[in-house]
């Protein structure tokens, strides 16, 4: 996991670097959203999985960690990049971010009761 992040990132930084959004047009601007989006949920999947080992000491079912912080990650990077669609569109506001982050959140709740009804 640790490498494709480390990859991801070298993907994103040759799109930064590489090419230009006035240029690009769509493509450009697909890749970066992708690239940043991949790039996101590494690295919030590492830190989820350090923070849930080593910071709080629950080594036990290691592979519901991984799930669970890869989940998360999932969810936060998807905020994340949106926002920075919404903000290259003059379309951010502060009920956008509150409604993207409460239906996200209901569907993290409905994961947790999924988990506890099995």
């Amino acid at each position: 996991m640790l490498v494709a992040t480390l990859v991801c990132w070298c993907a994103f930084i040759i799109v930064v670097t590489g090419f230009n959004p006035f240029e690009g047009g769509a493509l450009a601007l697909a890749f970066f959203y992708l690239s940043a989006f991949l790039s996101l949920t590494g690295t919030l999947t590492i830190l989820g999985i350090f923070v849930r080992i080593v910071a709080l000491k629950r080594v036990e079912y290691i592979s519901r960690r991984v799930t669970t912080s890869f989940r998360q990650a999932l969810l936060v990077s998807f905020v994340l990049v949106v926002t920075l669609y919404l903000m290259s569109q003059d379309m951010l506001a502060w009920w956008n971010i509150a409604c993207l982050v409460l239906g996200l959140g209901l569907f993290e709740f409905f994961f947790i009761s999924l988990k506890r009804l099995n």
